[in-house]
């Protein structure tokens, strides 16, 4: 019979987003009070133009499309008669795909974006907006689309995580650079009065969850992806 300790340990991951969600939803002033560091009367958010900031936000729509050019074209050529030299990436850039379309692309952007309906920092009236506050998780009314919950700018840093799963000896070294890029494109969209931390919390769990199942999912049982 299987320990509770065993049990946690196993998937140490789930319960550290159940108690993430917990706090967020128990605390809610802990986004508020974060959010609020980077707010001042009668700037507003005051470091929405910081030079950096702006730069990672006009990055990542970037990155996004040379990645929906680079992962079809791999897959695409590697059924040509350049297959021998791109037949080894076919299945990986499948599983990036995979990942990029169901995580950042389909459970971020279209699932939670545009259904949770959470206003964003600048929107609401703490913050010189006329909308109603949320906690986080929370399904709202008080933003119509492209919402607060969860992150997607920071759900791009975060995929960058996935590459841990072509290079397995390596994976902790790439959920460092996920967590990394992620974690700076959040807060640059936190002091820019775009998304609260609770987002960019959930938006990691929600890259994370998406590359570990599409990985399952995909049969490699612990192995490098490889076609």
């Amino acid at each position: 019979m299987t320990s509770w300790k065993t049990l946690i340990k196993k998937h140490v991951d789930f319960v550290l987003m159940v108690i993430l969600g917990s706090i967020f939803f128990l605390v809610p002033t802990l986004d508020l009070t974060v959010s609020g560091w980077f707010y001042q009367l009668p700037l507003g958010f005051f470091l929405a133009r910081e030079t950096l900031f702006v730069f990672l936000y006009e990055l990542v729509p970037v990155i996004v499309d040379l990645l929906k050019v680079a992962l079809p074209l791999i897959i695409l050529l590697s059924f040509s008669p350049l297959q021998r030299y791109l037949i080894a990436h076919r299945k990986p850039a499948v599983y990036l795909a995979l990942v990029l379309l169901l995580g950042p692309g389909l459970l971020v952007n279209e699932v939670f974006k545009n259904h949770w309906d959470r206003a964003r920092p600048k929107q609401i009236v703490e913050f010189g907006g006329d909308k109603t506050f949320t906690a986080a998780g929370v399904p709202s009314d008080q933003c119509e689309h492209n919402c607060s919950f969860v992150c997607g700018h920071a759900s791009m840093g975060f995929y960058f995580l996935s590459f841990g799963y072509l290079f397995p000896r390596q994976r902790r070294r790439w959920l460092g650079i996920g967590i990394g890029l992620g974690g700076l494109i959040g807060l640059a969209r936190i002091a820019q009065g775009a998304h609260f931390m609770s987002d960019v919390v959930f938006s990691f769990f929600a890259v994370y969850f998406t590359a570990k199942l599409v990985y399952a999912l995909m049969g490699n049982k612990g192995r490098a992806i490889q076609s």
